[in-house]
C-alpha cells in the first residue's frame, strides 16, 4: 500500500448545521426560500453551503440568477444527506426519551413478609411503565424507615411502629399473629386459641424484630412465659420445627401465606388480638417528590387498599 494512502487524512465531517443548509436549498430550489425555511439570513446559507461543499471537494449546486440546481454530485448526495438528517433527529429523540426514563427510577422497600402483597401491583403498574427503573429491597423494618426517612428508599410498605414525623403513611391491612401447630398436636382442632392456652407448650418464635418484642410481652403478660420458647432467624427453621412436631410457632400471618402443608395448621390467636399495622410509607412531598414517584405513590394506595391483588383476581376468574 502506498505511504500517502497509509498518512491520508479522513475527511472533515460537515455539521448538522451545513447538512440542513444543503437539504432546505435542495428542497426549496432557492436559497432565499431555504433561508426563510431555516430562519436564518441568506449570506449565513450561503456561507455554510460554500464551508460543505470546499468540505466534501465538489459543488453541490449550479447556481444563476434566475434558478438553483443540484449538480450531479448534489444528486448522488441527497438521499444520504436526508438519511443522515432523519436519522440524527430520531436519534436525539430517543435519547431524550432514554434520559427521561433513566432519571426515572422508584426505590421500593419492604419487609420480607410483605413482599407477596406489594410484588403483583408493582408488577401490574410496571407493565403500564415499561422503561421506568423500578428497584424493590427488602430489609428490617427499622432499616426500612430509616431508609424512607432519609430518602434512599422513595417508597415503603412495612409496620406502623415509631414512623418519624417526616414519613407519610397510609393503611394497607392489619396482620394479626397466628399460632402454627403440628396436625397432630391436640390444639390443633381448635379453630381459634386463646394466648392462655399455650401455657407449658414449647414455642419457637422469630427472634428479630418488633414483632418479636410484641409476642414476648404478651406471654409474659398472659402468664405463659417464655421458659420454654426458642428464638430462630429464619421462617424456613421456623416450620421445620413445627413440621417435625417439636413446637408450636408463633408468627404474623403474611409470614404464614404461601406456607401450606397437611403436617400444621394456623389458627387464630385472640384475647388479647395482637396484631401489626402494615402500611405504605413515603417521605413528606414538601413539593419535592418526583412525578413518577407520587405516580407510583397514588397507584399503591389507590390499589392495595381497596382491591385484591391482580394475579388473584385472575385466579377467581379462572
Amino acid at each position: 500500500m502506498p505511504e500517502a494512502e497509509l498518512t491520508r487524512k479522513p475527511l472533515p465531517t460537515p455539521s448538522l448545521r451545513q447538512l440542513s443548509c444543503f437539504k432546505e436549498v435542495a428542497t426549496h430550489r432557492s436559497f432565499s426560500r431555504a433561508a426563510q425555511a431555516l430562519s436564518m439570513s441568506q449570506p449565513a446559507l450561503s456561507s455554510a453551503i460554500r464551508e460543505l461543499e470546499t468540505l466534501l471537494g465538489t459543488a453541490l449546486f449550479d447556481r444563476s440568477t434566475h434558478h438553483v440546481r443540484l449538480t450531479s454530485a448534489g444528486e448522488a448526495v441527497r438521499p444520504q444527506v436526508e438519511w443522515m438528517i432523519n436519522n440524527f433527529v430520531q436519534g436525539v429523540q430517543d435519547l431524550q426519551q432514554l434520559l427521561k426514563y433513566q432519571a426515572d427510577t422508584v426505590r421500593i422497600s419492604c419487609i420480607p413478609s410483605t413482599t407477596h402483597l406489594l410484588a403483583p401491583w408493582l408488577a401490574s403498574w410496571q407493565q403500564s411503565h415499561p422503561m421506568v427503573d423500578l428497584q424493590l429491597h427488602d430489609m428490617r423494618n427499622d432499616d426500612l424507615l430509616a431508609s424512607v426517612a432519609n430518602g434512599s428508599s422513595d417508597i415503603g410498605l412495612g409496620l406502623e411502629f415509631t414512623v418519624p414525623p417526616s414519613v407519610e403513611t397510609q393503611f394497607v391491612t392489619e396482620d394479626e399473629v397466628m399460632a402454627v401447630i403440628p396436625a397432630k398436636h391436640r390444639l390443633a382442632q381448635k379453630t381459634d386459641l386463646r394466648w392462655s392456652d399455650l401455657s407449658d407448650e414449647p414455642l419457637v418464635v422469630l427472634s428479630r424484630g418488633s414483632t418479636y418484642e410484641m409476642i414476648v410481652s404478651v406471654l409474659e403478660q398472659q402468664g405463659v412465659g417464655t421458659s420454654h420458647t426458642e428464638t430462630l432467624s429464619y421462617t424456613e427453621s421456623l416450620y421445620a420445627l413445627v413440621q417435625s412436631g417439636l413446637r408450636i410457632g408463633l408468627l404474623s400471618r403474611l409470614y404464614t401465606q404461601g406456607h401450606q402443608s397437611d403436617d400444621w395448621v394456623t389458627v387464630p390467636l385472640k384475647g388479647p388480638l395482637l396484631s401489626r399495622r402494615i402500611c405504605l410509607m413515603t417521605r413528606s412531598a414538601n413539593g419535592s417528590r418526583r412525578a413518577i414517584v407520587q405516580e407510583c405513590w397514588d397507584y399503591l394506595c389507590e390499589k392495595m387498599g381497596n382491591e385484591s391483588p391482580p394475579n388473584k383476581r385472575a385466579a377467581k376468574a379462572a
